[in-house]
């Protein structure tokens, strides 16, 4: 009783020592950029947006409140909310591989964007088309692959992960026949930078529907961090104690196509993250969710502040993809895990 009275104390006391430490790297980021603000200057114009007395003749708080900030808050947003779906798409699949994308919900919301460039849409029902057609490509897959695991009768990972690749591979088909077939050099070059990913439109009236939608799936996963636990013994242990995961699993899966699609909508596909940051993450708290789910979003947060402070300054005049800044980071990082052995869910 004593030992885990102990334990408990210091993961709690680490877990603060994490997010304090997590604060205060992502307000440095917040000041770096092509022009350099200091951590003290960022910290004071922090502090006088929240009182509501920022100046209007300070030129680095501008640059700060209009530029920096929404940006910032879509990448803690996106970060966050792909690293917890990553992390409960492996406690799902009970695959360690396994990241937010697997299911070919990427590719789904992918299609959905090629096609609105493609008819050239640019709104519908006031939304931006392109991002309104990826989340609705990407929800279509889900739907998909769900009722086909039931039609089936079985809502397994099996069943799932071979709907997943199915569908995926289809969607990839189809994105390349219709950009080989009907775009013009114009929309392939305005695809491709989409499926590679940006922050540059960031706006504070997408951001404040994706908080709430992410917040609340993350309190939601974290509240029911048992279940995914239980996820990790099989679904015969989970029936003796009164749990049916396939119809969890099913709803999880939905969840995270739902979180995953509204951060498509609003970023293009940015990859990598649901699965590396989750793996980082288990090196230190192994496989319990309630203490990894929080820090994976703390992790991810940071991880992509880190990826957009990168793609903003690595080329002078312009802009690198974040996706592409995420897999030149990820990729040597996974596969740094991988020959370690550092990853799943049996490590000792």
């Amino acid at each position: 009783m004593t030992k885990d009275f102990i334990m408990n104390l210091f993961s709690r006391k680490y877990a603060v020592i994490t997010f304090l430490v997590c604060c205060i790297i992502l307000v440095y980021l917040l000041g770096q950029g092509t022009i350099e603000i200091g951590y003290k200057k960022t910290c004071q114009i922090l502090a006088d947006i929240i009182q509501g007395t920022m100046s209007d003749t300070d030129i680095l708080a501008d640059v700060i409140y209009y530029l920096r900030l929404p940006r910032f808050a879509l990448a803690v947003l996106i970060g966050s909310g792909l690293a917890v779906s990553g992390c409960v798409m492996q406690a799902v699949m009970k695959n360690p591989l396994a990241d937010p994308y697997l299911l070919g919900i990427s590719s789904g919301a992918g299609l959905g964007a090629v096609l609105a460039i493609i008819l050239g849409l640019t709104s519908v029902m006031g939304f931006d088309s392109i991002g309104f057609f990826a989340f609705i490509g990407a929800l279509t897959v889900t739907i998909c692959i769900i009722l086909i695991a039931f039609y089936f009768g079985s809502a397994n990972t099996v069943t799932i992960l071979l709907s997943g690749m199915a569908f995926n591979a289809v969607s990839a088909a189809c994105i390349s026949l219709i950009i080989s077939v009907y775009a013009d050099a114009e929309r392939i070059q305005s695809v491709t930078f989409w499926l590679m990913g940006s922050l540059q439109n960031a706006r504070w009236e997408n951001i404040y529907v994706l908080t709430i939608v992410v917040f609340c799936l993350m309190f939601y996963f974290y509240k029911n961090s048992r279940i995914l636990n239980l996820m990790l013994f099989g679904d015969e242990a989970a029936i003796t104690l009164g749990y049916d995961l396939a119809k969890i699993r099913m709803v999880y899966v939905f969840l995270c196509a739902v979180m995953v699609g509204l951060i498509v909508y609003n970023s293009g596909i940015i990859g990598f993250i649901g699965l590396v940051v989750p793996h980082i993450v288990r090196l230190i708290y192994r496989s319990n969710y309630k203490q990894i789910l929080p820090n994976c979003a703390l992790t991810g947060a940071v991880f992509m502040v880190l990826a957009d402070v990168i793609s903003r300054i690595a080329r002078e005049g312009s802009e690198v993809p974040i996706g592409i800044v995420v897999s030149v980071i990820g990729a040597p990082v996974f596969v740094y895990l991988l020959l370690s052995k550092n990853y799943g869910y049996n490590k000792k």
